[in-house]
């Protein structure tokens, strides 16, 4: 077993000893293909529409049931028409009601970014916005404001590249009921994610960014958002079924796509979740053919019919490369204005997915062939299945010509060993408990092979390996997805960027904040605390059989102590678990426990220094016997590691 797959058995016993539920962890994957099919397909003709109906009634049959999703739609555009609009399998499986294309609305989740990207170029269309001016100077009248953290401000650019610098935060985006909703400017003001690296730097993925770029807009046309975007971009393109509106009216509702999830072979359906922030894309409900609109709007030059939402310069300017990754790695995959690069067997494509708990959607441009594909599924098995269909509709008609890399080059032994270790997003929280999403989820560990290759695995996601290309540059064995490394002024590796995920950044960390130390701390610091509290219920009935003399009083009082801070550490784990696997009901709404989980931490913390102090009277009173102190001195000191740990988790912020 190597070591990311000790990191995959650990967490998976840290929740079932701790809470015994089930975590679900979905991630990006990509489907591995033999070497001897890449390069050697011809392609397909995509005006063939019979023959392309074929194609997708296949892949999708076996997409949806290998993945486990209950419905779907897709909807091919090329050359200034739809060339197929579908639904697959079911929007409601009480009712066996299917999914239709012009009919069922799914929530698209980040996709509908797009949308508020769109309309930030009306804007600076209009004159009203400059993208390479503070943004703070729109912000004049508004409780919202960017504090002045770094020199640099930050501009419109640097939120629609997410280069902006945040944080990552999920406070304030959900709620429990549609009631709750506040203006998005009360919203934005009381959840502002810290600054936590200049603009322009490196990109991370931010909502906020996404958020305030649309309360911007708003604010200089003196409207909502909402308000704005219907009647600028939804209402001149027909999109007559897209709404952010929540709870939906009434006659979409009875359309509406329910979410599922799958569990021990059966569906599971879900209630909406209530979003808060519409320019984010949560609340964003559409149709498979008001999306088709939409690609065809961006395709031909920002017109639909006799309906103009953009000028031809915008759109162009919209999808060309606005921020590089690596300069001297140029196929790597960065981001346009709002679209993400997506480039694919050299082809050019852009676009963006979006992700809310039950619903999986993907939206993919060929600007250079005229050609657009949206992808809309009903359960997180659309996670994979979304890239999966991009990646086989790419290869199908506009296949790869050159060869795949099989062998690493010579040499490439000493400098995949160089590479190895773990790689974290910079998409993740800085200062709150949420950093556990990022750390657990968001961290790649990077493996040096025998003959050169590289190995990486994430939570949720299998085995892949990769094969050197040139000195820094990786291809993935079995597809064309690469891995590329930058390095600092001595030649170390420091970030980690993947060709196929353009807004995203992984920074290595320092081997004690890798995840094998981290889980590894805290299995173990959960096996010491169960040893504890088994000696210290334990005890009486053993000195009862053995006849052993009582312990003194402060003996009693120092052994209290430590049981008393191993079970708070253990609830507090069990706390913070559950708080990770429920993150969306935590965010929407702090349970009782979480409130109580962020109290009961200090007071363990001021427990475990007691400890510390007691370890000294332990052993200069010879308490016990040397094997128990030497126990309670080990405790306390893995008590010591776990605070550690919960510190750099931000379950315990100092």
């Amino acid at each position: 077993m190597n070591r990311s797959s000790i990191h995959t058995a650990v967490v998976v016993a840290l929740v079932v000893v701790l809470a015994s539920t089930p975590a679900v962890a979905t991630s990006t994957t990509s489907t591995a293909r033999s070497a001897d099919s890449v390069g050697q397909a011809e392609s397909a003709d995509l005006s063939d529409r019979d023959e392309f109906e074929r194609w997708l009634d296949e892949t999708m049959a076996d997409h949806v049931e290998r993945h486990r999703v209950p419905g779907a739609t897709v909807v091919a555009v090329k050359d200034d028409e739809v060339v197929l609009a579908k639904g697959y399998g079911y929007a409601d499986l009480e009712s066996g009601r299917p999914v239709v294309a012009n009919e069922t609305v799914f929530s698209i989740g980040s996709t509908g970014k797009l949308v508020t990207w769109t309309a930030v170029m009306q804007g600076v269309e209009d004159g009203r916005l400059d993208r390479d001016r503070d943004v703070n100077d729109y912000l004049r009248d508004s409780e919202v404001s960017v504090p002045d953290t770094y020199s640099e401000p930050i501009t419109l650019e640097h939120l629609g590249t997410h280069s902006a610098g945040f944080e990552d935060t999920l406070d304030g985006m959900v709620v429990d009921d549609p009631a709750e909703i506040r203006p998005m400017e009360e919203i934005l003001a009381e959840h502002r994610p810290a600054r936590v690296r200049p603009p322009g730097e490196f990109v991370a993925y931010s909502n906020y960014g996404t958020a305030l770029a649309g309360h911007v807009l708003a604010e200089q046309y003196d409207t909502t958002f909402v308000e704005y975007v219907d009647g600028r971009i939804f209402t001149p393109l027909g999109m007559n079924d897209t709404t952010y509106a929540q709870p939906l009216p009434d006659r979409l509702e009875q359309r509406r796509a329910i979410g599922y999830t799958s569990q021990n072979g059966d569906y599971r359906a879900h209630p909406p979740l209530v979003w808060t922030l519409p320019p984010e894309g949560g609340s964003f409900r559409t149709t498979g053919t008001d999306m088709g609109r939409f690609m065809l709007a961006q395709l031909n030059e920002g017109a639909y019919g006799s309906a103009r939402v953009l000028e031809a310069e915008s759109v162009e300017d919209m999808h060309r490369r606005h921020f590089t990754k690596s300069r001297a790695v140029p196929e790597l995959n960065g981001m346009a204005y709002g679209f993400i690069e997506m480039d694919r067997n050299g082809e050019q494509i852009v676009g963006h997915w979006g992700d809310t708990p039950r619903f999986k959607s993907l939206l993919a441009l060929f600007p250079e062939r005229d050609v657009g594909l949206f992808v809309a599924y009903n359960a997180p098995g659309g996670h994979a299945a979304r890239f999966e269909l991009l990646e086989e509709f790419t290869d199908r008609y506009y296949p790869r010509s050159d060869a795949p890399l099989v062998d690493p080059p010579a040499g490439a032994a000493d400098r995949a060993e160089a590479l190895a270790g773990d790689y974290r997003s910079l998409t993740i929280s800085e200062s709150s408990w949420q950093r556990i999403l990022g750390v657990m989820t968001r961290t790649y560990t990077v493996e040096a092979t025998d003959d050169g290759s590289l190995t990486t695995e994430r939570l949720g996601e299998g085995t892949r390996r990769w094969v050197e290309r040139r000195p820094g540059v990786y291809e993935e064995v079995g597809g064309d997805e690469i891995l590329v490394f930058r390095f600092d002024e001595d030649g170390r590796a420091t970030h980690l960027f993947r060709g196929a995920f353009g807004p995203a950044t992984y920074e290595r960390v320092p081997w004690y904040e890798s995840l094998t130390v981290l889980q590894s701390v805290l299995a173990v610091g959960v096996l010491a605390f169960a040893s504890v509290l088994s000696l210290w219920f334990g005890a009486p009935l053993w000195r009862r059989v053995r006849d052993r003399d009582a312990p003194t009083r402060r003996e009693r009082l120092t052994r209290g102590l430590l049981g008393a801070v191993s079970l708070l550490w253990l609830v507090v784990l069990v706390i913070f678990v559950l708080a990770w696997i429920n993150l969306n009901a935590e965010v929407a709404s702090p349970s009782l426990a979480l409130q109580a989980g962020k109290g009961l931490r200090y007071v363990a913390l001021a427990g475990t220094a007691g400890c510390v102090i007691a370890t000294g009277f332990v052993w200069r009173g010879d308490y016990w016997n040397t094997p128990l102190r030497v126990h309670y001195t080990g405790a306390t000191l893995l008590a010591l590691l776990v605070a550690w740990q919960l510190y750099l988790l931000r379950v315990l912020p100092l």
